[in-house]
This record gives C-alpha cells, sequence and structure tokens, in this order.
C-alpha cells in the first residue's frame, strides 16, 4: 500500500500543492506553519479518517475559497485515483463528495485502497486525554480494517441517538417505557458484535511482540511489562431492564459501548496519571507500532507510516525503535528542521522542502 502523489486545492494554508512521494520513505521538511501536518491530514482523510484536528469541516476549506480538493493517486495491483471534494454552503456545514476513478463512492470505500498510522506529538492524549478521545481512535482503527465494524458502530450510534430521543420523551411524559424495547433490542445486536472487535483488538495488542521490541534489551524489557486494558461497558438485556429507570431520570443512555474507555498500563500503573512524560510517550509509541502489525495481519498488507515532526522529542532509544521499523512500509517524516531527522535517513529519503 503506497501512495504517488498528493494535489490538494484550497486545502488548509495551500492554494494548490503537489507532492510526489517515494515508495520507501519520505521526509518533508518545513518551518512551523508551513503545512506539514496538513499533508498528513489529507492523507489521512483520503484513507477515511476523520479528522481530530477541525471543529467543522469548514476549517479545512482555505479561508475565503468555496471549494476545495483532495486528490491522491495510489499504488496497488491497479493504480486507484482517490478524490475528496469539498464544497462550502456556509459555515456550518460543507457538503463532500468522494470518488474513486472518477465514480462517487461513500467515505468508508476509500479505505480499501489506503491506510495510514500517523504517530506525532499530539497523540499523548491517547493516554492522558478524555475517554471520547480514545474511544474515536479505537473505532477509527477498527473500522479501517473491518468494514462490518463500520457498519455496526455506525449503526450503533444511530441507535443510541434514538433510544437517547425516546428516554427524553418518557422522562417529559411524552412516551411509555415499552417504547424502548424495540431500541433495546437492537443496541444490544450492535453493542455485542463492537464489544467483540474491541476485545479482540486488545488481546492482539496485548500479546503481539511489537516489530521494534528487539532493539534492545532495555526496550524489550520494557515493553513486556506494559498492556493496554480495555475498560468495557457490557450492555445485555438484564442490565437495560435493570438501568431503565435510571437511563429514564438522566434522559440518556449511560451504559454500552460508547462509554468504553482503555488505559495505558506499566507494571500495574495506570500511565495516564502516574507515568512520565517520556514512559507515556513510549506507550503511545508502542501502541502505533502494535497497530501498525495487526492491520498487517487483517489485510495482509501494511499501511503507511506517518511520524509527524517527532525526532526532535525522541530520547535515543525511541529513536532506536522508531528506526527499526521504517523499512518496513512506506514512510513519510515531517520535521521543523533537517538537524532534528537523523543524518542516515538522508541518505534513502526522497526530500521535500516547504516554505
Amino acid at each position: 500500500m503506497e501512495i504517488l502523489n498528493l494535489h490538494l486545492v484550497n486545502f488548509r494554508n495551500f492554494l494548490t500543492k503537489r507532492i510526489e512521494f517515494s515508495p520507501k520513505l519520505t521526509v518533508i521538511i518545513g518551518p512551523n506553519g508551513s503545512g506539514k501536518s496538513n499533508i498528513l491530514e489529507a492523507i489521512g482523510l483520503l484513507s477515511a479518517i476523520k479528522s481530530t484536528r477541525v471543529q467543522t469541516d469548514y476549517d479545512l476549506v482555505k479561508f475565503g475559497k468555496t471549494e476545495a480538493k483532495i486528490e491522491g493517486k495510489i499504488a496497488g495491483f491497479e493504480p486507484k485515483t482517490l478524490t475528496i471534494n469539498f464544497q462550502v454552503i456556509d459555515e456550518l456545514y460543507v457538503k463532500k463528495a468522494y470518488f474513486i476513478d472518477s465514480v462517487k463512492k461513500r467515505l468508508i470505500d476509500l479505505s480499501d485502497f489506503l491506510s495510514l498510522v500517523v504517530f506525532g506529538p499530539s497523540d499523548l492524549d491517547l493516554v492522558t486525554g478524555s475517554p471520547s478521545i480514545r474511544r474515536h481512535h479505537l473505532d477509527s482503527e477498527l473500522a479501517s480494517i473491518d468494514r462490518n465494524y463500520w457498519r455496526a458502530i455506525s449503526g450503533y450510534n444511530k441507535v443510541i441517538v434514538r433510544r437517547n430521543r425516546v428516554l427524553q420523551r418518557i422522562s417529559e411524559g411524552f412516551s411509555k417505557p415499552p417504547e424502548l424495547d424495540f431500541w433495546d433490542e437492537r443496541l444490544i445486536a450492535h453493542a455485542k458484535f463492537i464489544s467483540q472487535k474491541r476485545q479482540e483488538f486488545f488481546e492482539f495488542l496485548n500479546f503481539v511482540e511489537p516489530t521494534f521490541a528487539q532493539t534492545s534489551s532495555q526496550t524489550a524489557k520494557w515493553l513486556g511489562d506494559l498492556s493496554w486494558v480495555l475498560k468495557p461497558s457490557l450492555v445485555n438485556e438484564e442490565k437495560l431492564s435493570r438501568n431503565r429507570e435510571r437511563d429514564i431520570a438522566a434522559g440518556m443512555t449511560l451504559s454500552g459501548p460508547h462509554r468504553d474507555d482503555f488505559q495505558f498500563v506499566y507494571r500495574s500503573r495506570n500511565l495516564e496519571f502516574f507515568g512520565s512524560r517520556g514512559e507515556q510517550r513510549m506507550a503511545v509509541l508502542a501502541l502505533k507500532l502494535a497497530e501498525l502489525e495487526f492491520y498487517s495481519v487483517k489485510r495482509q498488507t501494511r499501511p503507511i507510516l506517518a511520524l509527524d515532526d517527532i525526532f526532535s522529542e525522541l530520547d535515543w532509544e525511541h529513536r532506536e525503535a522508531v528506526l527499526s521499523v521504517i523499512d518496513k512500509q512506506q514512510t513519510i517524516i515531517t520535521a521543523a528542521e533537517r538537524e532534528s531527522v537523523p543524518k542516515e535517513l538522508f541518505k534513502k529519503a526522497k526530500l521535500v522542502e516547504l516554505r
């Protein structure tokens, strides 16, 4: 799985920009504000990953413009061109259209041809941020691999919205509790599948040996004491019935996969509260590289690895871990300064410089 080139029109800070990528390693150098992360964000959107850097799609369109486009040519048995068109209706709504070789498709269809794993400084939020950040990451990862998971989580979220409306109407006296029976049945069906897939994912993470585990005995020992612990909010017919009055009083569904969370645990310590910044960074790096392996096993191809301005923050141990996996798939590295990138990488990388 490789991206050959990327063409941006009125996207973020770019009026127009075309970038050619090496099938192995591309290093993008540019000062802060030049658009390095925007390039990775565009590739992520082409792989059906929703951006976490914006509140609305309006922020993706260059200020003052009414249309924008992301287009990428993807290598494969038959090269494909993936396109996203943006049309600004107003500041509250941007109409999007998705195309594969000029044929209109759904967003999820793009993930069949392109997948991206990104590691950047903001990923520390996976450790220290809210449960919703971790759930979003989890759903994006699993939906990009399994079309059935995407259907299940989409259906589940719609059921939660409609069940919550019924709960609110019951609390206001406009509906009766038996009206929940239909939505409870559908919620349980979706939740069972989602919980199963999430559990399988964490079982893989905790038993796979990360590719970089053998870079040093110190790294291997550290990883041996690291785990990711899923904190599921399971539901069944009995639990929903037992908690029905509580849900009605709250006007919302208080249990189910939309309340799941997971923790980064090192030697029984939750790194969110008891981890140093270095430990948190290492734990996220380990998660990302384990996800590379998970995708490779499930889809029989490796996603693109993107390292967004991270080398300036990594010590020798972390750098060694990253360098050990760079050659295993197409990799894109961004940096504000050349000096922050290990010199040996420039010998084999295509260099792109932004101003």
